[in-house]
């Protein structure tokens, strides 16, 4: 198990290292508990997702034979129906063309904007590099509004074999 840790919410006490193995033994043995839980969740949550697709199947594909019907339907009578419209309401609803503009990319366009472009056209997501910033003397970083934080920080890690077999002999 990964380090973890904690902050100081209990009101329990423990006494000595003893104490606090023990305590280690039952966190492993709550947190396999909860696995093994979350493990079961997660196959019924799966298998109801599954029975609920396959339930919703013949409405999804009735939805598609429906919209298939209703754009041949409206293809096939465009110059009487949209001639001087764009769309018509109708009681459950409304039936239409929208003009839309969108733009094709290939695997190329990124490299040739970069190239041809100087970048323009292309996002880029800016944040700070904390790893980098680790690095750097304490005077950089009060350049940039920035600080290293120190903390002794409590851990505990759990010995998932040890728990095992303390699981197998009294299971």
């Amino acid at each position: 198990m990964p380090k973890t840790r904690t902050r100081l919410t209990s009101t329990e006490q423990i006494r000595d290292l003893d104490e606090a193995n023990q305590a280690i033994a039952e966190i492993g043995r709550l947190t396999m508990q909860i696995e093994a839980i979350d493990g079961k969740a997660s196959e019924k949550i799966g298998k109801i997702k599954e029975d609920a697709a396959r339930a919703g199947e013949p409405a999804r594909e009735r939805i598609k034979e429906l919209e298939s019907a209703l754009l041949l339907y409206a293809e096939y009578n465009k110059g009487d129906l949209f001639k001087d419209r764009k769309s018509i309401p109708l009681s459950y609803g409304t039936i239409g063309y929208r003009l839309s503009t969108r733009v094709s990319v290939k695997r190329a366009t990124l490299e040739l904007l970069k190239k041809l472009f100087k970048g323009k056209g292309v996002r880029i997501k800016e944040e700070v590099d904390k790893e980098e910033l680790l690095t750097w003397k304490d005077e950089e970083l009060a350049q940039v509004d920035a600080a290293k934080l120190v903390q002794d920080t409590f851990f505990y890690e759990v010995n998932r074999e040890e728990v095992n077999k303390d699981l197998l002999k009294a299971g």
